[in-house]
Formats: structure tokens, C-alpha cells, sequence
């Protein structure tokens, strides 16, 4: 028993060298999906790429998508509004196949809907090694997640400064956290973004822009959803109570 665990323990550290793990076993485009509530714009093609030297099976599924304020997703299965034809599918290496997405619910939505439209790979069998009475199958699996909003149109994005305040870290280190709101009919994709920072006691406002202001590049904040992010402390403000007003444009997706 004893010598068949030190087998394992060997063979484990010798496979972690010498398995080949390769960044991608398949690819999929597109990775951002646009659909429309209605009519010809409700579906669209989704194109999987086989990379691997051997035939993979996929799943998709879609899941509604929420936001936390990290930016991290809370994933609800979605069943009923999006219909996915293959839901499975089997792709020879080297070659792509195409499946669609579809939605099927509400035609007049108030406001864009997010989704995560995610692929997952069934196991790849690379290796089984044996020793004594030790045999260890070595499998890998890949995902993707993709980006699905359904888009009603003329639907603007808006983003508003909730809060801002100071905040001191572990280390003792103090930075501005801003909360933001999305509050427009589309995801708000911030753009050029820049905040004004002024003592509640007086004094002179700060501008945080470019390096200053990197967290606000790019943020996607969904609709109905708050982002908490820090930015360095303005060093001509001395540490207390602000106020800020975020001035932005935004990203468009059409």
C-alpha cells in the first residue's frame, strides 16, 4: 500500500512535466452576441473551432447573467428565452461547426438583458499511466463564456456617482472607493471617464484622469447594476470626506 502511494505521488509529479497543456483546444467567435427582441436580428450563428488533433464534444448553455458590484457574475440557468440548436455537438479535429442562438421571450423588453452564453467541453483523455496496481487517467476540460445581451432599440446607456469616499487598505494605505450606477436602458461601457474630487471642507478640486483614473477604463456595468472600484488618493487632498461628480461617454455596440 505503502509502496503504491509513493508510485502515485511520483507518477503525479512526473506527469505534471511531462503532459502537454495547450491554451486552447477549440476557439469560438464571436465572443460579444447582439441580439434583437424580435424579428431577423433575434438569431445569430455561433462558429466552434476544433484545434485539437482529436474530436471534442460540446455543450452550450445559456444563463441569465447578474452583476456584483466586483464585477463578477451571479449565473441563473436560462431554459425558456433563449433556445440553442445543436445544444450538443460533436466537431472533427481541425474543422468548425455553427450553431444558433435565438431569443424567443419578451419582444418589447423596458431594458437590455444580459446573458452568459457558455460552452463546455467534455473531458480529453490525453494519457493513462499504469504502475503496479496505480493507473491515473489524465483529463482536461475547456470552457468558454460569451457575452449575450438582448437589445431593444434606441436604448441609451447612462451611468451616475453614487458615492465616493475614503478608504484605508491592510496595509494602511488610503484610496478613493467610488460606487456607480448604471442607469440607463443599456450596459454602460465607461469612456474617457474622469472624476472630480472636492473636500466636503473646501477647497480646490482634483481631476482624476488617464493613469489616475485606469480603474474607470472600460468598466461594464449592466443595467440595474452597481461597480465599486478604488483609485489612488489624490495627494493635494488631504484624507476625509469628498464629493465627486464622474463625467464619461460610453461605448456603443451596434
Amino acid at each position: 500500500m505503502f509502496r503504491a502511494m509513493m508510485n502515485m505521488v511520483l507518477l503525479l509529479s512526473l506527469l505534471a512535466f511531462i503532459i502537454p497543456y495547450p491554451a486552447h483546444s477549440y476557439d469560438m467567435k464571436p465572443i460579444v452576441i447582439q441580439l434583437a427582441p424580435s424579428g431577423a436580428g433575434a438569431a445569430q450563428s455561433v462558429v466552434i473551432t476544433n484545434t485539437h488533433t482529436q474530436p471534442i464534444a460540446i455543450e452550450v448553455r445559456t444563463f441569465k447573467r447578474q452583476q456584483n458590484p466586483d464585477g463578477t457574475d451571479i449565473l441563473t440557468a436560462e431554459d425558456e428565452d433563449l433556445l440553442v440548436t445543436p445544444p450538443q455537438m460533436v466537431i472533427a479535429p481541425k474543422s468548425s461547426q455553427s450553431f444558433k442562438v435565438r431569443w424567443v421571450g419578451d419582444a418589447l423588453p423596458e431594458h437590455e438583458l444580459a446573458y452568459r452564453l457558455v460552452t463546455t467541453q467534455l473531458p480529453i483523455k490525453f494519457k493513462q499511466e499504469e504502475t503496479d496496481d496505480v493507473s491515473i487517467n489524465v483529463n482536461m476540460t475547456y470552457r468558454y463564456e460569451a457575452a449575450l445581451y438582448i437589445v431593444p432599440p434606441q436604448s441609451t446607456p447612462s451611468a451616475r456617482l453614487v458615492s465616493v469616499a475614503p478608504i484605508t487598505d491592510e496595509a494602511g494605505k488610503t484610496w478613493l472607493e467610488a460606487r456607480i450606477a448604471s442607469d440607463g436602458k443599456r450596459r454602460a461601457i465607461l469612456d474617457k471617464a474622469s472624476l472630480i474630487i472636492t473636500p466636503e471642507s473646501g477647497g480646490e478640486p482634483v481631476t482624476l484622469t488617464g493613469e489616475s483614473a485606469a480603474s474607470l477604463v472600460n468598466l461594464n456595468i449592466l443595467v440595474g447594476s452597481e461597480r465599486i472600484v478604488r483609485l489612488p488618493w489624490p495627494e493635494a487632498i488631504p484624507p476625509g470626506p469628498v464629493k465627486g461628480e464622474l463625467r464619461t461617454e460610453y461605448v456603443v455596440f451596434d
